[in-house]
């Protein structure tokens, strides 16, 4: 949980502009419990992205969200920022099974690397699933960086 009961009643109750802080404290206390609001216009989704990120210290699978998602989500960009040297590194994020993205190589310190392809099929992972990076090169332990997805909530 972002924040306890406690602390929701707390920012309820501290604000001058009570009714603002009420509304903002009940919003997010919805968003900690999984309950995402998507706009429905004909086809179109609106919704707001969201980021995961997650810093990977040591090349491995490195789980983001194991089994523990608090809401279905689909992925819409992934993006690497490579924190080491790695000969022929790369990194891809899976659904624990399958891969989402490309490769996105993690070789060289400093050189963002973006996903140049997203399967649509594995994209929308339910809620409770698993949101993994792997970790490939030579070297795996030393293809390390800051891993970021953007997703958005789904239906």
């Amino acid at each position: 949980m972002l924040l306890s009961d406690a602390e929701i009643l707390e920012l309820k109750r501290t604000s001058p502009q009570y009714g603002r802080t009420q509304a903002l404290a009940d919003k997010l206390n919805a968003l900690q419990l999984g309950k995402i609001d998507t706009t429905n216009y004909g086809v179109l989704k609106i919704g707001q992205p969201m980021l995961f990120m997650y810093r990977v210290t040591t090349g491995a699978a490195s789980i983001i969200m194991s089994a523990n998602l608090p809401f279905k989500i689909e992925v819409i960009d992934v993006f690497v920022q490579p924190r080491g040297a790695s000969t022929n590194g790369t990194m891809q994020i899976h659904d624990g099974t399958n891969a989402i993205t490309d490769a996105m190589v993690c070789a060289v310190d400093k050189t963002l690397a973006r996903a140049a392809t997203i399967d649509d099929a594995y994209a929308i992972i339910a809620k409770g699933g698993i949101l993994e990076i792997v970790c490939a090169g030579d070297a795996v332990g030393s293809t390390i960086g800051l891993v970021t997805v953007v997703a958005v909530a789904v239906d």
